[in-house]
């Protein structure tokens, strides 16, 4: 498999930006739950928020703050004003969790970030005193509105220049509408009673659901916190990231089937289990026959999967070339995305990190393949 012509130190430097922000944005997140849990009048708040600050804090990428700090550093932002876009930045990853416990309610998934899903957690914490058997379910939903409020209060109490954050929030708020027609887009197409021959359903779940909110928004809320207004400039960001955001995505369609569950964090072949329509399963139904593909669909719709089918998609998904072909996919993407990002007017030091987050993303799909 051809890798990225990307040299070892630009693949670490989006990882330096991470090193060296992800624990300010952490204890910008957890001072903001231990003055929230001190705020509160009843105990059952400060057990939430407890649970909650405790959730957001799990290890992750944080790739959204992250890239909106490349973004505000890379086009000229002052260090000096970093503390309120590092606050601005906790923000997104406090509506990354938000998202996530949603989307773990919906695919009914019991692992987050090497842990319990929240819901889990809430209905074992709760689960004795209800007789409610979706407890968990219901205070995790709520839990989840509270995290949005949290981001918002973060934004409104930031030290930032009342009219950059004026421009902050219109991204903002375009951000999550954008992810939430892409969840729904996602939920209509699960265990779905019919597919449509070709078409690209699974590439506008992937831009709506996903790389409009981990790469393009951010980057572009970064830009305009830096004080950018060039439309040309934003037209060459989202050249740049909506490429490098779908690579992200389709790397995950490939973990969510292929990958192990130890380098992942979640279960091997969720979306399967969860019948979920990705770039796999698309590219499958276009190359099988009408006889193979009635099997497929057959086995890939139903509710409820035993090892022995799961087994049988897999090796589906792999004779029917989906696999390769995704690959193939996300190497274009990748391709797109380094283009772009030289076009970019930002500094140096952030076009490298950006080429860093592409290489980061290398596929070791011999390894995947040789365990199917």
């Amino acid at each position: 498999m051809r890798k990225q012509n990307i040299k070892k130190n630009e693949r670490n430097m989006f990882l330096e930006y991470a090193n060296q922000y992800s624990p300010e944005i952490d204890m910008s997140i957890g001072k903001f739950f231990q003055k929230k849990k001190k705020s509160v009048p009843r105990g059952f708040m400060r057990d939430i928020y407890e649970i909650l600050g405790h959730y957001c804090l799990r290890k992750g990428k944080r790739v959204r703050p992250v890239m909106l700090i490349i973004g505000y550093l890379g086009y000229g932002g002052k260090k000096s004003a970093i503390g309120g876009v590092v606050a601005l930045a906790s923000a997104l990853e406090l509506m990354h969790c938000f998202l996530l416990i949603q989307d773990d309610i919906i695919d009914r998934a019991e692992e987050r970030r090497g842990d319990r899903a929240l819901h889990l957690v809430f209905q074992d914490k709760y689960g004795k005193v209800s007789r409610n058997d979706r407890i968990g379910q219901d205070v995790a939903l709520v839990a989840a509105d509270v995290l949005f409020t949290c981001a918002l209060e973060i934004i409104t109490a930031a030290p930032v220049r009342p009219e950059l954050k004026q421009e902050f929030m219109a991204l903002f708020s375009k951000t999550y509408e954008m992810t939430a027609w892409g969840q729904i887009l996602d939920s209509l197409h699960t265990l779905p009673t019919v597919i449509p021959a070709g078409g690209d359903t699974a590439r506008q779940i992937s831009l709506m659901k996903t790389a409009y909110y981990t790469v393009y928004y951010p980057l572009l809320m970064g830009y305009v916190l830096a004080g950018g207004n060039s439309e040309n400039e934003k037209k060459l960001i989202e050249q740049s990231a909506l490429p490098m955001g779908l690579a992200f995505q389709l790397r995950d369609d490939i973990l969510g089937t292929f990958g192990e569950k130890e380098k992942t964090g979640k279960p091997t072949v969720s979306d399967i289990v969860e019948g979920k329509l990705t770039h796999l399963v698309q590219h499958t139904l276009i190359n099988l026959d009408e006889k193979e593909k009635n099997r497929f669909f057959g086995l890939f719709s139903s509710a409820r999967k035993s090892s022995r089918e799961i087994a049988e998609i897999k090796k589906i998904l792999m004779q029917s070339g989906a696999l390769d072909e995704v690959v193939e996919h996300f190497r274009r993407e990748v391709g797109k995305a380094g283009r772009g990002i030289e076009k970019l007017a930002a500094d140096k030091t952030a076009k490298s990190a950006l080429r860093g987050f592409i290489g980061a993303m290398d596929l070791p799909i011999e390894d995947w393949a040789s365990g199917v």
